[in-house]
């Protein structure tokens, strides 16, 4: 793997999340490195397995790759948990309709009226 360039790197290690069928798929970065070609096909691949109602985590920098993919976002900022809800309610918070723009909003301090991760174990943590 060590003489392969980044973007086949990035290939090959797509290749082997999804080659085990696994129930749960981490995916870090996936389209990093990536031609469009390639990620529009990864893209597609993630959608299929979204319909199959896998469980599948992203993370990503590049935010407009994950509009189409995401239904739920949990941010973190310095390796702490900021938030986390469904992405129409960000969009409806926010009053933005692409990803990146909604949680740029939330960095500058935007209205956030979700519950934060705070409240969502503070509940978990009360429940009988």
């Amino acid at each position: 793997m060590r003489t392969l360039s980044g973007g086949t790197r990035q290939k090959v290690s797509a290749a082997l999340a999804f080659y085990f069928n696994p129930d749960i798929l981490i995916l870090d970065e996936p389209t990093a490195g990536l031609d469009p070609l390639s990620s529009e096909i990864l893209k597609e691949k993630i959608m299929q397995e979204k319909k199959k109602n896998k469980l599948i985590l992203i993370t990503s920098h590049i935010l407009s790759d994950l509009d189409e993919l995401t239904t739920h976002v949990m941010y973190l900022q310095e390796g702490r948990m900021i938030f986390m809800m469904d992405i129409e309610t960000l969009r409806k918070e926010t009053e933005e309709d692409k990803l990146g723009k909604a949680i740029a909003k939330v960095m500058r301090g935007g209205k956030k009226e979700a519950l934060w991760i705070n409240e969502v174990l503070l509940s978990q943590k009360n429940r009988p």
